[in-house]
């Protein structure tokens, strides 16, 4: 079982970012986007609370950021993504 997550989701993150900043010299557009939606499709199929854990690593990870725009970056994913949001309801219904 993996104990430390961090560099897992920062391999994570930074392939979005790769993907999303990338150039057409560099990386085909269309080709770019279908890789960063299979991402996104293989992250969905976690369970919520999983999903949910993966949110907050990421918020922390975003506020341990000194570079703004890479910290905006990191707190945008989750909703990028389309990860489940906290929930507090008593139903996951």
């Amino acid at each position: 079982m993996i104990q430390n997550y961090f560099p897992l989701i920062r391999g994570i993150i930074n392939a979005f970012l790769f993907l999303e900043s990338a150039g057409p010299d560099e990386v085909d557009p269309d080709s770019a986007v279908r890789c960063m939606e299979d991402i996104a499709s293989s992250l969905l199929v976690l369970e919520k609370p999983d999903q949910l854990e993966l949110r907050s690593h990421l918020e922390k990870m975003a506020d341990g950021e000194e570079n703004v725009a890479y910290r905006n970056f990191v707190r945008a994913l989750p909703d990028k993504i389309g990860l489940a949001a906290g929930g507090g309801g008593a139903s996951d219904c």
